[in-house]
């Protein structure tokens, strides 16, 4: 699996965490948690920490983080303006929404949304291989 790129993620609760993890896994799309700003830098550098460390290629972003959420799509932009973001909340957080798309995300959409489309977003940003 070293040859397909990873997608990190960054969620406010467990279920929803793991949630990914599981989807990611059933397609054999490696992914990796961030909770804060040294641990995304650490999945952006690569750093070998033993686990899955392949290049980045999305990053899917939790708005009910907040402002932790929300300095995370700007440190992901500042690394590689080219990586995908896609930050996801509440559809009655219209202006939370609005927030993340002016810090950065490429995409921002409700959480129903997200979560019908999380496989499709999964493989669209693992690469040709899955």
């Amino acid at each position: 699996m070293g040859n397909l790129a990873m997608i990190v993620y960054c969620c406010s609760d467990l279920i929803f965490s793991t949630k990914i993890r599981s989807t990611a896994e059933h397609l054999g799309v490696p992914s990796r948690p961030v909770r804060d700003a040294q641990m995304l830098r650490d999945r952006l550098d690569q750093v070998d920490d033993g686990k899955t460390s392949d290049p980045i290629s999305g990053v899917l972003i939790d708005l009910d983080t907040g402002e932790t959420g929300l300095a995370l799509i700007e440190q992901a932009k500042a690394f590689d303006p080219s990586l995908p973001v896609i930050a996801f909340g509440s559809h009655v957080a219209t202006a939370l929404l609005e927030t993340a798309r002016g810090r950065g995300a490429d995409t921002v959409m409700p959480r129903s949304q997200f979560t019908a489309q999380l496989p499709a977003i999964l493989r669209a940003y693992a690469g040709p291989s899955v």
